[in-house]
This record gives structure tokens, sequence and C-alpha cells, in this order.
């Protein structure tokens, strides 16, 4: 072996520096399977790899045997599906978002819809009740009467006797719709 060169060393050391792991020559293999620690590194514009260089042999690569094609040949097997499955899984949860975000946008839009609804619901009603309170006014002094009268009636046994009777309901009802009441008790044709 020659001896060592300061020059064959510092360009061994700018490879080992910048230069790109490779496939190991036959001299790193060699010291690899010497159980000694080997990097195998080369630059793109030397043939030589750092350990030749360093040692100043000739490096020499051997074909690469049918075990080391098997093996790349399965990892990149094991990668494409590993590659495809990931695809999927990534199509099918693009997909739930999808529909989940669609959703999510119809209920919002059903959210906004029901609220306007709400809302107009609610200024109709306001509005009708405002519009009825302008239009039946009553006076102070009638409306005091009218509560006295309604304290009396209430005290009143017969009349909760009365109130308690379906034909009082039926009269009141059309009293109220502005028909004329049926008398009580009998039958109509009679009273006729």
């Amino acid at each position: 072996m020659p001896k060592s060169n300061p020059r064959r060393d510092r360009l061994a050391d700018k490879i080992d520096k910048e230069g790109f792991f490779s496939p190991p020559c036959l001299r790193c293999s060699e010291m690899s399977a010497s159980n000694m620690s080997c990097e195998c590194k080369r630059i793109s514009s030397n043939r030589k790899c750092n350990n030749c260089v360093r040692s100043g042999v000739k490096c020499e690569r051997d074909f690469h045997n049918e075990r080391k094609w098997q093996n790349l040949e399965r990892d990149r097997m094991r990668l494409a599906a590993d590659l495809e499955d990931a695809e999927r899984s990534n199509d099918e949860a693009l997909a739930r978002l999808s529909e989940t975000s669609a959703k999510l946008a119809r209920l919002r839009k059903h959210k906004r819809f029901l609220e306007a609804r709400n809302k107009a619901m609610l200024e109709n009603d306001v509005a009708l009740l405002e519009e009825l309170d302008s239009q039946v006014s009553w006076p102070v002094a009638e409306t005091a009467s009218l509560d006295a009268q309604l304290a009396a009636v209430t005290d009143d046994p017969s009349l909760s006797q009365m109130m308690n009777s379906p034909s009082f309901w039926e009269n009141f009802d059309s009293a109220v719709a502005g028909g004329i009441p049926s008398p009580t008790g009998g039958n109509q044709s009679s009273s006729q």
C-alpha cells in the first residue's frame, strides 16, 4: 500500500465532506465485511471513492449481485403498495371532508333561513298587535268598570255552574263570533 500523501488526504477529505453515498466498491465491501467502519462516498467528477483515493488504490466496482437487485425490487414494490394505500386513504378522507363540508354548508344555510323566518314572523305579529292596540283603545274608566263587573260575576255560584255546562260554551262561541245564541236547555226548534 502506498504511503500517505497530503494531496490524496486533502482530496479524500473533500470527497468525504461534499460527496454523496454510493453503493460500496469492492474495497469498501471488503472493509465492511471485516467489521471496519466504512462509508463509500463519491463526487460526480471523480470515479474513485473517498477510501480508495485516501489509500491510493484502484477503485473497482463489481456488478450488483442478484440478491441486492431482489431486495431493491422488493423494497420498491412495498413502497409502491404503501404509497397506493396512503393515496387511497387520503382520497377517502378528502371525500368525507367534502361531504361533511357540504352538509355543514347546507345546515348553516337552513339555520339562516329559519332565523330569517323567525324574525319575519315575530315582526309581523308585533306589527299586528300594535295595529290591534291602536284600533281598540279602551278608556281607563271603562276598563275599571269592566274589571269591577267581572269581579262581581265570578263570586256568583250560579255563574260557575252555568260555565260548567257545554251549552254555555256553545252559546258563548256563537255570541263571540257575532251569531245569535241558541236558548239553553231544550230543543232549538221548539223555541221558534
